[in-house]
């Protein structure tokens, strides 16, 4: 018997209405969850049973974990101290060959000089602790003062990232006093770097000259006095020994060199580079 179209559409309707009946609420309860639990870890002990699963060692696990977060972290390390000692290197301006390699350790004046800056290099925060100190190189050209300072910095930049400027003299002059800086910030700048950069290294200091010009020795006199209230080390470079140098830059700045104590460094005898040509013959 053919079914009316009014009982077709009350045949769909019951359809519809049972499809929409709302699915039954899982039981999420913590005892509920308690249970579920347990089902999913029986089912594991009986995968395991089976030979289904693997079996892990957790202690090894954590150990290879924090051996490669290790890794990463002493990657990052190198990574950081690669990028800050580009930055110190570009800062302090140095001539590559200035390294303790490439000086000769058995030289009968260079020698003693040379363990005497290893020991310098080693103890440096402790001097900076005591308020700094000076070493004071002096000679004449050519016997390896500038190199013997340098091979200081590159060491301390390499081994304990310190910061560096080497300046010779008269570049500190005409950035200060004969406009190379135009600005007045930027002389600030450069003043404030001179007095707090870890070492200070400077070369050539009167060179050639019986007496600075009182602005410029008073200027290094304040500087010298600035960085040992800071308790900042400087090494002075200069081809005078101390009694002619205290005649080039004058008592008020030669007392602020002597306030640092500084190791004297004289380093004699004829030039250590090489000749040019045979111009001696």
């Amino acid at each position: 018997m053919k079914k009316t179209a009014k009982e077709i559409a009350a045949d769909l309707n019951d359809i519809a209405r049972r499809r929409r009946k709302t699915a039954p609420t899982p039981d999420l309860s913590p005892i509920a969850g308690a249970g579920q639990t347990k089902q999913v870890l029986r089912r594991l002990q009986q995968l395991r049973a089976d030979g289904n699963l693997p079996e892990y060692d957790y202690l090894a696990l954590k150990r290879q974990y924090e051996e490669q977060a290790n890794k990463d972290i002493k990657l990052a390390q190198a990574q950081a101290k690669q990028k800050r000692t580009e930055r110190l290197l570009a800062q302090a301006d140095l001539n590559s060959d200035w390294v303790f390699d490439k000086m000769d350790s058995q030289d009968p004046i260079l020698g003693p000089h040379i363990d005497m800056a290893h020991h310098f290099i080693n103890a440096f925060d402790h001097w900076e602790a005591k308020g700094g100190v000076a070493i004071l190189i002096y000679g004449d050209f050519g016997t390896g003062k500038s190199t013997l300072a340098g091979s200081i910095a590159h060491e301390l930049i390499y081994q304990h990232q310190k910061s560096v400027i080497f300046q010779q003299w008269a570049s500190v002059v005409d950035r200060l006093f004969f406009g190379v800086i135009e600005d007045q910030e930027g002389r600030n700048q450069y003043r404030r770097a001179l007095e707090e950069v870890d070492l200070l290294i400077l070369d050539e200091v009167a060179a050639n000259r019986a007496r600075l010009a009182e602005s410029q020795s008073s200027f290094l006199g304040h500087l010298l006095r600035r960085r040992r209230n800071l308790g900042k080390s400087v090494i002075i470079i200069t081809n005078h020994d101390p009694q002619a140098l205290h005649k080039a830059v004058g008592d008020f700045c030669f007392e602020a060199i002597k306030a640092f104590h500084p190791v004297d460094v004289a380093l004699h005898g004829p030039s250590r580079r090489p000749d040019i040509g045979d111009y001696r013959s």
